[in-house]
């Protein structure tokens, strides 16, 4: 299956954008989460979001990304979110592009990445797999070495499995559904501000017609009450 996807049209010319951009300084651009989401486990997605590593700033690498595209004018070239190219060593301290993918892409599935010489690569080792299941297993890589997530972190956490569980119907691991639920008590350590982004974030995230089923799911896991706030 992996070898058909990489074999794709669409694959090969979003390589080739990937490749454009080393070619003018971006390191190690790679795609992951909704675009390479939707290659191996179905479903849609919008735009496509880039992640790099280096000392490119963000406003030259949308100049980069913006000029790659209209040298290249891949097919699926609309879909490419300029404001989307994110600088994940300023962010974060990283290093590499793959350790943005572990840390803050969650699970096994959306951490599977496109990189620049076409192939897609499964860095949890879980991935394609999981795909094909369509079971979620939260990356525990934010863990590793001792690492205590935030408060947000782990709320983040257990959100955005919360909305993939809800979104796509995916069966978690028994292992992530005890951290979804032991997460619960993170909320309580926000501070105002930081309950603010997620109460909104969510209300972008639902129609207020997909807002009562997607509460049901949330609730099995002891995050409904988020909806009532």
């Amino acid at each position: 299956m992996i070898g058909e996807i990489e074999s794709r049209t669409e694959t090969k010319e979003t390589a080739e954008v990937l490749r454009g951009l080393e070619f003018h300084g971006i390191k190690e651009p790679a795609i992951a989460a909704g675009w390479t989401r939707t290659l191996i486990a179905g479903g849609t997605t919008n735009d496509i979001d880039v992640s790099y590593v280096g000392d490119i700033p963000h406003s030259d690498a949308r100049e980069i990304l913006m000029h790659t595209l209209e040298e290249l004018d891949p097919a699926n070239k609309d879909m490419w979110d300029i404001n989307g190219i994110w600088n994940a060593q300023s962010a974060y301290g990283v290093t590499h592009t793959v350790d943005n993918f572990l840390l803050y892409y969650l699970n096994s599935i959306d951490s599977v990445y496109l990189a620049s010489d076409g192939r897609l690569y499964d860095p949890t080792g879980m991935g394609f797999e999981d795909a094909e299941t369509k079971t979620l297993r939260v990356n525990e890589y934010d863990r590793a070495d001792g690492r205590v997530p935030t408060p947000s972190e782990e709320v983040n956490v257990c959100l955005e499995s919360c909305r993939r569980l809800a979104r796509f119907g995916w069966i978690p691991t028994s292992a992530s559904v005890e951290r979804i639920q032991d997460g619960v008590s993170s909320w309580h350590l926000l501070t105002t501000d930081e309950k603010d982004y997620f109460t909104g974030k969510l209300r972008k995230k639902y129609l207020d017609s997909e807002r009562d089923v997607a509460q049901l799911v949330y609730g099995k896991y002891g995050w409904g009450f988020i909806f009532s706030l």
